[in-house]
């Protein structure tokens, strides 16, 4: 035993080893270990081979170790390195095995991993983009050896691992591959006037700033209006509304009758319907539609005046995009624009078109099939006329008796009805949709 002591002092002396021995005869599977940066896997090795136990090694182990240990056995010595090294430590039998974490399953041939292959096939998301939510990130749902890929001819998800893994990822993509919820935008852009807005139930500024509001007349009753105090206004006015003002207004309203009431003021010549724009679009995706015309323009630029056309927009537009909450509830960021041709400006020895811009970029919340109205972009019209007796009022001497002059101002204001509509789409996928119109045509 002293000459085993000493051989094991000497060879490991040059590696930083200070001291190994074996404790009293009568308690050979105890022994002292101290070790100074010593080669890990020499190491092992050597105790191994001088404790007589079987350990496999996995190739990719390296570095060196330092400890101290008193009275202890192989099989605590390996736990101790593999805790402080964060290695992988098992028996089987007689014989030990020692890996890295990340080699455990390519490295253990005698209890090799059973691979499964398996296919997802998705209805609603994109294969490539699903792929990329699962394997992006810290971490990964895949086992060791696994691996996960798709065929975006058949938007096929196709994965190989452990049936456990492929278990918790078919529920995952499950979460994932749901259809989309749709929503239709409806707008109606009109201009018309006070009267006409009263008429279809809008009061701009119906509450003031007190806890009570106001008596309401029975007009908003009759348009819909059964829960007037929860009915939402903001008022921007202005303090003058010259030609072509706004003050951004806000006001809600049933749209059940909207149609008919705005096509019944239209025939009698009250409001102007300028367009009813129609959207589709799905959750949280901008969609937009524009009517109009582009204006070109002469630009010069540089020293030598390079002479360059550019268009500018003169269009009616609507972009929306749509928020839908857990309620049911619906987020809308508006933007609308009219912009017209405006007077025509003197520049340059010439005349170029000015465009008169007016634009509403607001925020609003709306339920499911409820109308938001939008308004205060004012237009004042003013209308010069003459009234006379024919022929009388001609002459030179007598006009002024038998003629008269009128001035018609007219306030228009534009306004914009948005009325949201969820689409319900039915649930399931397609194979399932199948399956139910053919048991419902066995039942016939």
């Amino acid at each position: 035993m002293w000459r085993a002591f000493r051989k094991i002092s000497f060879v490991y002396f040059l590696c930083g080893v200070a001291y190994v021995g074996s404790s009293q005869a009568q308690d050979a599977e105890h022994f002292y270990l101290r070790l100074k940066q010593a080669p890990l896997v020499e190491m092992l090795q050597y105790l191994a081979l001088q404790q007589h136990q079987d350990l496999l090694i996995d190739d990719h182990l390296e570095g060196t170790l330092s400890l101290q240990m008193k009275k202890t056995t192989f099989e605590k010595c390996l736990q101790s390195i593999a805790r402080m090294k964060q290695l992988e430590l098992h028996q089987e039998g007689k014989s030990y095995y020692l890996t890295s974490p990340s080699g455990v399953a390519a490295n253990d041939t005698h209890h090799p991993t059973s691979l499964m292959t398996s296919s997802i096939k998705l209805h609603f998301a994109k294969a490539a983009e699903v792929v990329k939510s699962l394997t992006s990130g810290q971490g990964s749902l895949l086992s060791v050896g696994g691996s996960l890929s798709f065929d975006e001819r058949t938007n096929l998800l196709l994965i190989q691992d452990e049936p456990q893994s492929i278990q918790r990822i078919k529920a995952l993509v499950a979460e994932m591959d749901k259809p989309i919820e749709q929503i239709a935008i409806e707008a109606r852009i009109v201009t018309m006037t006070d009267e006409s807005l009263q008429e279809l139930g809008v009061r701009w500024g119906l509450f003031q700033a007190t806890e009570q509001a106001h008596t309401i007349a029975g007009s908003l009753a009759a348009n819909g209006f059964s829960n007037i105090e929860n009915q939402l206004n903001v008022n921007f006015s202005t303090n003058s509304t010259p030609v072509g003002s706004i003050a951004l207004q806000l006001a809600k309203i049933n749209g059940r009758l909207l149609d008919l009431e705005l096509t019944a003021l239209e025939r009698e010549k009250h409001i102007e319907i300028i367009a009813s724009p129609r959207l589709l679009t799905t959750n949280k995706k901008s969609a937009s539609i524009k009517q109009g015309t582009e204006i070109p323009y002469v630009m010069k630029r540089g020293k030598d005046k390079s002479e360059s056309v550019e268009f500018r927009e003169a269009v009616l537009g609507l972009d929306v995009t749509p928020h839908i909450s857990k309620d049911n509830s619906i987020l809308l960021d508006l933007l609308i624009t009219q912009n017209t041709l405006g007077a025509p400006v003197v520049y340059d020895k010439g005349e170029i078109v000015s465009i008169d811009k007016q634009e509403i970029n607001t925020q609003v919340v709306a339920q499911d099939g409820e109308t938001i109205v939008l308004g205060g972009v004012f237009h004042d019209t003013m209308t010069k006329g003459v009234n006379k007796v024919p022929l009388l009022g001609d002459l030179p001497l007598l006009k002024h008796v038998f003629s008269q002059k009128t001035e018609r101002h007219q306030k228009r204001e534009l306004v914009i009805f948005v009325t949201p509509h969820i689409i319900k789409s039915s649930q399931g996928s397609p194979e399932q949709k199948t399956t139910r119109v053919k048991k419902s045509a066995k039942s016939r």
